[in-house]
């Protein structure tokens, strides 16, 4: 008989296997996918097509960050076949959903678990961790699908693994995957040529949401509203914030629909520049329903702000 220690090892060791193996569904059955953002349901519900049924977490309005999952969102993981969550410390609250779910799928190696970012060159990653320097993220810069060169690789991503863990489907979820990358780069070629008479323009943020964003499209970021990530404005950072705006000519004031919008307007008053509120997520407002509108409606309203 197994002593316990190999017991453990030996039950270990099935677990992983399990794991890593395709995914057996019944004929008909739908894929069961639980995504971490409205905006990676959105992406996944394009390359799965009818054949899945797509469960989105976080709410669009509120700060990713700090979502709340709540007991309907853990049976949600827990019934799922696959999780996509968009990686490193972008979800804090992600590993506790994981443990009170309970989905072994996604426990400690299994694979059914797609991370989004792997692959992703990464901005602002920090020299050295320190509460002292605000809320900041000890792998990067997490919001990299502002950026729609991210997301292709993100698309394939997701599309990997789900040809990996149901194989027999893998060819439907590459076509689907390339139409809609290709559908990116077209796009991309028409923003970057809309955008480019601003290359150089100075902006504001309100965080450090629109890195990727501000890199790809060549506009430079003077400052945040925050002196350091997730620390309230200060009136000694908003005078000097308000005075790099005046001296680089700082167009606009860019925030989310969570943050509040008295402090902005503020700055505009004293600095001529224009606050825009702008999406972060798929179905944050009605205009952006999948990634690809919810970008040409950002786009959109910059253009007319600096038209």
């Amino acid at each position: 008989m197994l002593g316990s220690c190999a017991k453990t090892i030996f039950c270990a060791s099935l677990l992983w296997i399990s794991t890593q193996a395709p995914l057996a569904l019944a004929k008909d059955a739908k894929i069961k996918i639980a995504a971490t953002t409205t905006t990676l349901a959105s992406l996944a519900r394009e390359i799965v097509g009818e054949r899945a049924e797509i469960h989105d977490i976080a709410s669009p309005t509120q700060n990713i960050h700090f979502y709340q999952p709540t007991p309907k969102d853990v049976m949600k993981v827990k019934k799922a076949d696959i999780l996509i969550h968009g990686g490193l410390d972008l979800e804090m609250w992600r590993e506790p959903l994981i443990v009170a779910a309970g989905n072994p799928k996604f426990i400690g190696e299994a694979r059914a678990a797609l991370d989004a970012s792997e692959g992703i060159e990464l901005l602002e990653v920090p020299a050295s961790l320190s509460r002292a320097e605000g809320d900041i993220h000890r792998f990067g810069n997490p919001h990299y699908w502002m950026d729609p060169e991210n997301m292709k690789r993100a698309v394939r991503n997701i599309e990997q693994g789900l040809s990996r863990l149901f194989p027999d489907s893998q060819e439907e979820f590459r076509k689907n995957a390339g139409s809609l990358t290709g559908r990116i780069d077209e796009k991309m070629r028409e923003w970057e040529t809309r955008l480019k008479p601003w290359r150089g323009t100075s902006i504001v943020t309100y965080h450090k949401n629109w890195s990727y964003f501000a890199k790809r499209f060549g506009f430079e970021v003077a400052g945040q509203l925050e002196p350091k990530p997730g620390i309230p404005p200060t009136p000694k950072h908003l005078a000097e914030l308000e005075a790099l705006m005046k001296e680089k000519g700082a167009k606009l004031i860019i925030k989310e629909a969570y943050q509040e919008s008295r402090t902005p307007k503020k700055i505009a008053e004293e600095t001529g520049a224009k606050v825009l509120t702008l999406a972060q997520a798929v179905g944050e407002t009605k205009e952006g329903r999948d990634y690809i509108s919810m970008m040409e409606e950002n786009i959109r309203l910059i253009e007319e702000a600096l038209a």
